[in-house]
């Protein structure tokens, strides 16, 4: 055993070591195929999170390495005594979620007024320009307390095996994780997400080209959950126009809804992702968005698809049309698999007759195939595992050759501890610097929602004030949209 251990510890070093002198692992597909970040600039780790803050933003092509944690939390300071909500969503107290009040946006409405305290660094994310890998090296790429953000035309962009989270998680629009606006040509492999105020990931009103997302952990557990039963409401949302994204191999766990939310013509091909335990509804796919979903398991997902009172297109797979694809695509589709959970019964033609072109790569593998592969290599830590992408694996031939020289158990590498405590307080500015894009509805439930949950597919986790009609008012701060 003590060889077996000496092995697998120098197949990690090899690989670690591997992945710090080249950056990215693999090659992207799907989509976001033909995607290369910072190519072939040399491999480098900033030193803290000022240079990492300049290295995302410049005009230079990097492969930045998150080589460890970079902690943004307090680094904006805090707002303190500031203007929150309580929307009629939390029910439960300090295990809910309040609102933080924006700038520009009416979305508290007539919610009773509070004050609270978050942090300011996680409201709006890091800028990151085009031509830029960011990858982290081992299991020690952890950005805390601040989100990603990729817009106004930015594209060539790669995000490989980091963390990100503490992002205000008491509070809704406390952050989100990774936004797109207006991009070309991302692919976001292997990143795990938790403790998120707001979305885990969002694509805005303007067009995101060739995105793939796959390989990634979006893990909704949490102590201030909007609601009220420690999953997260806020977790997948597509609200780009003409977006065309590749969703694949990812692990969906904890959640209660927008797992995803899909809005405004644009086309997801959903394949072989895993979800498990959603109190609420997984996709919700709506207004003009068409959705080609396959070879997924869903356990214990109470609604997989919402009745949306806006519906676009869906084709779902199930074991009698398999077949349906071949003619549209040259190859037949793939069964999804569902246990313990709602239904999944969607099929509209016209998804595979309006599939855009571009993405390539792609291996749908058997349902049943699914949960212990996703299990096993969505996320953190795990590049290189053989998870459906064009990864590229490191020799196993080669680790006999280096086991003599591998370190103790201690030399593998460190996986941090997290803790589910809210984000601390620190001394800081007492206003917010940004303004917001609001999208409210108070139109009818849709049939197939749970009855005593939350449902607002637009504005929030429950039912909106009052006033708020359906509309996309644009209040840009630089560019920043808060959907």
């Amino acid at each position: 055993m003590t060889l077996l251990r000496h092995l697998l510890t120098a197949t990690a070093l090899l690989g670690a070591s591997a992945q710090a002198a080249t950056g990215v692992t693999g090659s992207a597909f799907g989509f976001a195929t033909g995607t290369t970040g910072g190519g072939s600039a040399k491999a480098a780790a900033p030193s803290d999170i000022t240079e990492l803050t300049t290295w995302l933003s410049d005009s230079t092509p990097r492969v930045i390495l998150i080589d460890k944690e970079f902690n943004f939390i307090g680094s904006e300071g805090t707002c303190s005594d500031c203007e929150c909500c309580k929307p009629s969503s939390n029910t439960c107290g300090s295990s809910g979620q309040n609102a933080v009040k924006q700038n520009g946006s009416d979305w508290c409405g007539s919610y009773p007024s509070l004050t609270c305290t978050y942090d300011n660094a996680a409201i709006e994310g890091l800028e990151v320009a085009s031509n830029k890998s960011i990858v982290g090296v081992g299991s020690s790429g952890v950005i805390r307390g601040k989100g990603l953000r990729l817009v106004n035309g930015v594209s060539n962009i790669i995000i490989q095996n980091i963390h990100i989270t503490q992002l205000n998680p008491e509070f809704i629009w406390g952050g989100d994780a990774i936004t797109l606006d207006g991009t070309n040509n991302v692919w976001i492999d292997h990143v795990k997400i938790n403790l998120i105020g707001r979305q885990m990931f969002v694509a805005g009103y303007e067009p995101s080209h060739h995105v793939t997302i796959s390989n990634s952990e979006f893990d909704g557990q949490t102590s201030w959950s909007a609601t009220c039963n420690g999953h997260h409401y806020w977790t997948v949302l597509g609200y780009g126009h003409n977006d065309q994204v590749t969703f694949a191999n990812n692990y969906l766990h904890h959640t209660s809804g927008r797992s995803p939310k899909l809005e405004f013509n644009s086309f997801w091909h959903a394949y072989n992702n895993y979800w498990y335990n959603n109190s609420g509804h997984a996709f919700d796919v709506g207004e003009n968005t068409r959705a080609l979903i396959e070879g997924n398991v869903m356990v214990d997902v109470n609604i997989p698809l919402l009745a949306d009172s806006n519906p676009g297109a869906v084709f779902a797979v199930n074991s009698s049309d398999v077949a349906t694809c071949t003619k549209a695509l040259g190859r037949a589709c793939v069964a999804n698999t569902l246990i313990s959970s709602g239904s999944l019964a969607s099929t509209n033609s016209s998804v595979l007759s309006s599939y855009p072109s571009g993405e390539s790569g792609v291996t749908v593998k058997s349902a049943s195939q699914v949960a212990s592969s996703v299990r096993a290599n969505a996320g953190i830590g795990k590049l290189g595992n053989g998870s459906g992408s064009s990864s590229t694996v490191a020799a196993v031939a080669a680790t006999s050759a280096v086991a003599k020289r591998a370190g103790p158990d201690g030399d593998a590498p460190f996986v941090p501890a997290f803790s589910e405590a809210g984000p601390g307080a620190s001394a800081v500015p007492s206003q917010a610097s940004w303004s917001w894009r609001q999208v409210g509805t108070n139109g009818p439930v849709p049939s197939g929602t749970p009855s005593g949950a939350p449902f607002a597919p637009f504005g929030g986790p429950g039912p909106q004030p009052s006033g708020h009609g359906k509309h996309h008012g644009h209040h840009g701060h630089h560019g920043h949209q808060g959907f």
